[in-house]
């Protein structure tokens, strides 16, 4: 029976592994630096994982890179100039057409004690509650036998490629706009952008964009006097009330509620944008870890203890998979965020600042002098997690520690500003 270790020997493995929850394990061999000599032992290795029921540790950092990848872009910064801040930036907010009446909260609280409308299988489509902010109903359909989940989760499968077609024919409306052709665009100015998918409480998801205009040639050189926030915005309203993309089965196009806004006309207004974009960055699909990860089976999702609907979405997800048609979506390994392929944030090349090259710098800057150097291609895959199971529960204490100091530190900052 291995020794128990002691709780400085945990707390040492927690810090090898960078404060991480559930580290990898690797093990292969080291050099002595000093001897030569070579020896085999474990390493462990920070998960990375972005989602903060997984891991509290990983997701504040990545969060925090979030915030950094979308504020250079906003106000410059790592390798931004800030110049950019003078830039026309609009924030968008795009959403999914309805598939269904569900149950809403509006501002007094109300859900929809107004509409009296009877649904072909003769349900009211009125509901006279007033619904709490965390109401597992919201969000739920008023009728499950109206609401389309086939056309949710394909229009959740295309969504990605509906952004990117959209943004394509943003560029070819600003050319017309400036009595350009798309090919002489180029040469006169550059679009970059910043997308970050969140899901609504229907299982839709909806995007958040920053979006930016450039100069051409190097990039961040200032835009040209015709490229303005007015023109801008008419060409990117004038594409979404219209646009819409053929699939395999059928048109789909973005919901009839979008936002379009300046992202510089409040004060402060940009670092408010990136704070938001940033809080969804560590959410798994509907913020619990029953959609954290990838099913294997349908069974997985049968069990689930969730609301019908979030299991029916999941449900039509995994069998919408056996239709030919459908086969190269790869939707079972997207059940768990009802058929979003994709990443969660998605840029331009010339937005911003990298994720890598954020690690990169944090690698570098976290380097310290070892007495032994990892030999390469000798690493193979040990398992996750520690030896130890109360290693998880004090790294997730101590990372607990770490957020408290620093939020204490800034009020107290905060507090000291105001005093002055």
């Amino acid at each position: 029976m291995p020794r128990k270790k002691s709780t400085f020997e945990l707390v040492q493995e927690i810090q090898q592994a960078g404060g991480c929850s559930h580290p990898i394990r690797l093990r292969g061999e080291f050099i002595d630096t000093v001897t030569g000599e070579v020896n085999a032992r474990a390493l462990l290795v920070a998960c990375k994982d972005r989602r903060a029921v997984l891991c509290p540790s990983c997701s504040y950092l990545y969060k925090a890179d979030a915030w950094i990848v979308v504020s250079t872009g906003l106000i410059g910064g790592k390798g931004v100039p800030t110049s950019v801040s003078s830039h026309p930036r609009l924030f968008l907010t795009l959403t999914a057409p309805s598939f269904g009446v569900v149950h809403v909260r509006k501002s007094d609280g109300s859900c929809r004690p107004e509409d009296q409308r009877s649904c072909p299988h003769g349900r009211v489509m009125s509901c006279w509650r007033h619904h709490d902010e965390n109401d597992v109903i919201l969000g739920t359909p008023l009728c499950a036998k109206c609401f389309d989940y086939h056309g949710a989760v394909l229009w959740n499968a295309e969504s990605s490629r509906l952004w990117n077609r959209t943004f394509e024919q943003i560029r070819r409306r600003l050319a017309m706009a400036l009595g350009l052709s798309i090919e002489e665009l180029p040469r006169h100015l550059r679009l970059s952008y910043l997308k970050v998918a969140e899901f609504q409480r229907r299982g839709l998801v909806h995007f958040h964009v920053v979006l930016r205009g450039d100069g051409p040639g190097e990039p961040f050189s200032a835009p040209p006097a015709l490229l303005t926030t007015a023109l801008l915005t008419q060409v990117i309203e004038s594409v979404l009330k219209n646009f819409s993309i053929a699939t395999s089965q059928g048109e789909i196009a973005w919901g009839r509620q979008f936002r379009v806004s300046d992202a510089s006309a409040l004060d402060r207004d940009d670092l408010r944008i990136a704070a938001y974009l940033a809080k969804y960055a560590t959410k798994s699909t509907n913020g619990s870890l029953d959609f954290a990860r990838r099913f294997r089976a349908r069974s997985e999702i049968v069990k689930l203890d969730v609301t019908p609907h979030l299991r029916r979405l999941a449900l039509t997800t995994w069998d919408l998979a056996l239709e030919p048609e459908l086969a190269a979506m790869n939707l079972r390994a997207h059940a768990h965020a009802f058929g979003v392929r994709g990443q969660l944030i998605t840029k331009s090349r010339h937005y911003s600042t990298r994720f890598s090259d954020l690690r990169q710098a944090r690698a570098a800057y976290m380097t310290s002098p070892r007495s032994d150097d990892p030999i390469a291609g000798t690493f193979t895959y040990d398992g996750r997690g520690y030896d130890d199971p109360r290693a998880a529960t004090i790294a997730e204490f101590l990372h607990q520690l770490s957020v408290d100091a620093r939020k204490t530190a800034s009020q107290r900052v905060t507090d000291d500003a105001k005093t002055k």
